[in-house]
């Protein structure tokens, strides 16, 4: 004989005890006269190192967790069960992985302004020498622009 598993049959023993019956009852109405508050955004459910790195967006009939790596989304899929749960019936969730955020601002300037690096006026001068010297037209060219960009 096999234990009772399953909800129905579970439900049935509880129906057949005389002191569980009445309590299973009051669970059943406490459950459905719940208030439902506000709900909390899914992300709560996340542990607080992951939340950060995840950016959710609710469409139509899906939510897409946008993400930055590939680890990242990777370590969100172990958590996706618990996440699911926390959504709406019906609702799925696609990661996406976005790739590096961009740069600073600052960050950005300062490596354009790094791009040439300085070059001293003895150096010009060699390199207008060695261009004198070179037979291929194209490259004393080059080698006279590279000249001309010596601090002033």
């Amino acid at each position: 004989m096999s234990k009772p598993s399953l909800p129905k049959e579970l439900q049935g023993l509880l129906r057949q005890n005389s002191t569980l019956a009445p309590l299973a009852k009051a669970a059943r109405g406490r459950k459905a006269a719940a208030p439902k508050g506000p709900a909390a955004p899914p992300q709560d459910c996340l542990p607080p190192a992951l939340r950060d790195r995840v950016t959710l967006v609710e469409e139509e009939n899906r939510w897409l967790a946008m993400v930055e790596t590939s680890a990242t989304a990777q370590l969100l899929r172990f958590h996706l069960p618990r996440l699911e749960r926390s959504l709406a019936p019906g609702k799925s969730i696609k990661i996406l992985v976005t790739g590096r955020r961009a740069a600073p601002a600052a960050t950005a300037d300062k490596l354009r302004a790094n791009e040439r690096p300085p070059l001293d006026a003895g150096s010009a001068a060699h390199i207008r020498q060695a261009a004198d010297c070179v037979d291929d037209d194209e490259l004393a060219k080059a080698l006279r622009r590279l000249a001309g960009r010596a601090e002033r």
